[in-house]
């Protein structure tokens, strides 16, 4: 089948209501998507969701609410498939999920054996819309709750088969806000763990799964057996206005004086809106004892016909207190940027009349948290209580504001500390402005609407070969044992969308003087596969770094031709393998696809070790999982460094570099090359303004030899070279060394591996990033997140001191980043092991001792010694404790 030409996007919502907070995230989304040329439509869940009452209901008002932003959709001739019905959507949910009735093991397998007829029905009618609508994007809102089991199998079924069959690559955003343990679970609504007949998110290479914060993450990739990786990204706001925003006051008839609390919400009880209604009487007590004469008004914004009787019970209890003249219930309001709000109130009017926006919510029911988000956003102070995930999505970001306590055995009413602090807020208009101004400020770095770059959503679809090509550079020397599988990994490729094709990837070969068998095997290889484009050069200069050079120069030139011949300047990647190094079939398209997704200039692969390779050795194979745990993590923060074992750089910003600079070192009396030019090239990149990115799937597995043969020296972090000078050991055994053979470290020893390769990581994959853009520190969420926002500032501050001191201008000229990275190390280890513990796991411990020359220096002094010890002007010590080449 053809490849779709044009880029159409489809939202799915389970929600099964007109607009929500799913819809609303949605809304933002697809207009982003628009300014991308991307058109959307969205199907509201009707034909999902049974409970909300609008099964079948023909779209009607919901056109208007979503004119000339979303084109609704649904799935036609739904009512055709055979049991896909309300009822027995109702009896699969009741016997099958929540288990309330007992049925015999007969009538179970009757029911799941329509679950799969039925899902197979619907996946053909989805594929016939997708099809008709030219979908290249679609975006599934919730689609991990069990609202209707038949649909969401029906969905996976459909985006394999239209994936395959369009040859697409991650087409899908799965993008989960609320999972069935953390929703509604007082009444059990999903039933009980382990949710057997839930459809489990399946590992796909047509889905991204995206949720809004750790928690669910670790949940989720947690119940699918860690098969299954989710991104975490939060809601985002709207910090320009979009409209001039209306003050309601007057026609509420509400004095300018008067204090007017705002809440947006749906009204059932999981929202306590009682805490609200307590809050105010207690609040108008206060300003009437203290002589102030204003009114604390309080107005709702909600659809007070979703639960009648709980409605009614709030306006019952605001009579009961004594405040019913001042609680307004205003209604559903819908945001200004949707066509449905011209000539109404919508919640950005709202928000704009308030002094304060309420979310005194339940412990368990909201997961994010969107009327913060639009306060902070809206400049109002908010007030919240410590639900679930309070701390994750703002607390811990930075975000003021009164928090009232609760947990999930206290989630009772507002005390008196907390109305207290309500109230001298509500006193203090200065404090407020302060508050508001600060949240602003920091809500605009963090929480702005950039979603659609965040989820990296691509015009998918499109034939790239005559768009994209990819020179992978390949510097050999003697070796004849590995060659043929290193060159067949690299034939292998595999791809979507025809990214990644022997037409659209080369292979340049530099031998750098090889005097084994690694040539003439090239060569045969080359003569056997002659739908790969292979070009083999030589380097007569001996070093892997001047190979690279080689190679990397000559995919430039030959490039250049390349757009001279077809009068076309195509994107171009060069791409570093290693000789020794096998790669996975996906490993190009990841690593390329990835670039191109998130407009990166570098891009790092993801690396492991054969685990059958270390089947006697566990403590060694425990210790390596660990600094690659850990390199994981802090290539997903910061993008990473090239390594030469497998990296891409952009074309053009090489060339503007002026590509890969070779240095020189001494070693015993003579000038030798300095092993780090991949190093060096990526430092060189980000101080130009390259992007840096981790292309976590794209995958090399890295040869065992280089443990095995000089496991001695990596446990004493001499692996290459000491005293500062970095030597290139033959890693290449005389014999092959039987794996059974090989001996385990002690514990002893599997200890001082790991402290040194971890000293050899933190400087160069933590602190350096942050040196060459300490901006990351107060603008990137998940960096702060990382460290914590408090440390974050800490070392924004810490940074610029250290640069003033040593008269640094920055940090980008090459090797001038060591001593401030060994400073920043030695002056933040404890809280950048602790942040490591909290992203990586508690095995990864506490800092290493310092060196013993630190003994007896005062703790007042602590820092200046710290300089002169990382200055390492003679003596090689500072360079010996943070190793060579330590890292495993």
């Amino acid at each position: 089948m053809e490849l779709i030409e044009q880029n159409n996007a489809i939202f799915i919502s389970f929600d099964g209501v007109a607009v929500s907070g799913i819809t609303v995230e949605a809304l933002k989304l697809s207009q982003s998507l628009e300014k991308k040329g991307i058109k959307s439509y969205l199907d509201l869940g009707y034909d999902i969701k049974i409970d909300k009452g609008n099964f079948k209901k023909p779209y009607d008002y919901e056109l208007d609410i979503y004119k000339g932003i979303f084109t609704l959709t649904r799935v036609e001739d739904i009512e055709s498939i055979k049991y896909y019905d309300p009822d027995n959507i109702r009896k699969i949910h009741y016997t099958l999920l929540r288990e309330d009735k007992n049925i015999s093991d007969t009538e179970r397998i009757k029911i799941l054996n329509i679950v799969e007829l039925s899902a197979e029905e619907l996946s053909e009618k989805i594929l016939i819309q997708w099809e008709r609508l030219n979908i290249c994007t679609v975006v599934v809102e919730n689609g991990t709750l069990p609202e209707n089991i038949i649909y969401t199998k029906a969905l996976y079924i459909a985006i394999e088969r239209y994936g395959c069959r369009h040859k697409l690559g991650k087409f899908v955003i799965w993008r989960d806000h609320d999972l069935m343990w953390n929703s509604e679970k007082s009444i059990t609504k999903y039933g009980f763990p382990p949710y057997k007949h839930v459809i489990k998110p399946k590992k796909s290479n047509f889905i991204n799964y995206v949720t809004l914060n750790n928690d669910l993450k670790e949940n989720m990739e947690r119940w699918c057996g860690n098969e299954v990786i989710f991104s975490v990204f939060g809601n985002r706001f709207c910090f320009s206005s979009c409209r001039y925003a209306e003050n309601i006051r007057v026609p509420l008839n509400i004095p300018d004086d008067d204090i007017v609390i705002a809440r947006t919400t749906r009204i059932i009880p999981q929202k306590r809106l009682d805490r609200d209604l307590h809050l105010v009487q207690q609040l108008n007590k206060r300003f009437k004892s203290h002589g102030i004469n204003k009114v604390v008004w309080l107005l709702i914004a909600g659809n007070t016909n979703e639960d009648s009787t709980h409605f009614r019970d709030l306006e019952k209890l605001a009579q009961e207190l004594g405040i019913s003249f001042c609680v307004k219930f205003l209604g559903p309001l819908h945001h200004n940027f949707m066509p449905m709000s011209q000539k109404k109130i919508t919640v950005e009017d709202l928000y704009h009349s308030c002094d304060l926006v309420s979310f005194l919510t339940s412990w368990d029911y909201d997961s994010y948290g969107n009327p913060i988000g639009e306060a902070i956003s809206s400049k109002r102070c908010y007030i919240t209580t410590s639900y679930e995930y309070y701390m994750e999505v703002y607390g811990q970001k930075g975000f003021e504001a009164p928090v009232m306590p609760i947990s999930d055995g206290k989630d009772g009413l507002p005390d008196e500390n907390f109305i207290n602090e309500v109230f001298f807020l509500l006193t203090n208009r200065s404090q407020r402005y302060r508050i508001a101004a600060k949240n602003f400020a920091l809500g605009k770095k963090i929480i702005a609407n950039n979603l659609v770059d965040i989820l990296n959503i691509p015009t998918l679809g499109a034939d790239m070969k005559n768009d994209v090509f990819v020179s992978i550079v390949l510097p050999v020397y003697n070796e004849s044992e590995r060659i043929d599988d290193v060159l067949a990994s690299l034939f292998d490729q595999k791809t979507h969308g025809l990214l990644i094709t022997h037409d659209t990837y080369e292979v340049i070969i530099v031998d750098n003087n090889s005097n084994d068998l690694s040539v003439e095997k090239i060569k045969e290889f080359k003569e056997k596969n002659p739908a790969m484009d292979v070009h083999l050069i030589q380097e007569k200069i001996q070093g892997v770094s001047s190979a690279r050079k080689c190679g990397m120069d000559y995919a430039v030139k030959r490039s250049r031709a390349r757009d001279a011949r077809i009068n076309k300047s195509n994107k171009h990647y060069i791409v570093s393998a290693d000789a020794d190094c096998t790669v996975d079939t996906y490993w190009l398209h990841n690593l390329i696809e990835k670039m191109i997704a998130d407009n990166g200039d570098i891009g790092t692969c993801n690396y492991y070790y054969n685990s059958e390779k270390f089947t006697t050795r566990p403590r060694l194979y425990r210790e390596i999982q660990k600094t690659l745990r850990c390199r994981d993590v802090s290539f997903s923060l910061f993008g990473g460094f090239p390594d030469g074992k497998g990296f891409a750089v952009n074309r053009d910003l090489y060339e503007k570099i002026g590509g890969i600079e070779i240095f020189y070192q001494v070693e015993k009396k003579r000038f030798v090359e300095h092993l780090s030019d991949d190093w060096d090239l990526g430092i060189k990149l980000i101080a130009y303004g390259g992007k840096p990115v981790y292309a976590k799937n794209s995958l090399v597995e890295i040869n065992s030899r280089r443990v095995d043969a000089i496991i001695d020296d990596v446990i004493n972090g001499t692996a290459y070279g000491s005293d500062g000078i970095i030597i290139m050991k033959d890693v290449r055994p005389n014999v092959s060394i039987p794996q059974n053979s090989l001996i385990d470290l002690t514990e002893d020893q599997a200890v001082q591996g790991w402290e040194y390769s971890i000293k050899d990581y933190i400087p160069k994959n933590i602190v350096l990033p942050i040196l060459l853009n300490p901006h990351t520190l107060l603008e990137n969420e998940r960096v702060r997140d990382f460290f914590s926002p408090q440390i974050a500032e800490r070392l924004y501050q810490r940074i610029h001191t250290i640069k003033y001191e040593m008269s640094l201008i920055d940090f980008k000229p090459i090797h001038s980043y060591k001593t401030p990275a060994y400073r920043i190390y030695f002056e933040f280890r404890h809280e950048i092991f602790a942040a490591l513990r909290r992203a990586v796991g508690e095995d990864i411990g506490f800092a290493p001792s310092l060196p013993a020359c630190f003994d007896n220096v005062e703790k007042e002094k602590f820092e200046k010694f710290v300089w002169y010890f990382c200055e390492d002007r003679e003596s090689g010590e500072a360079h010996n404790y943070f190793a060579n080449g330590g890292v495993f």
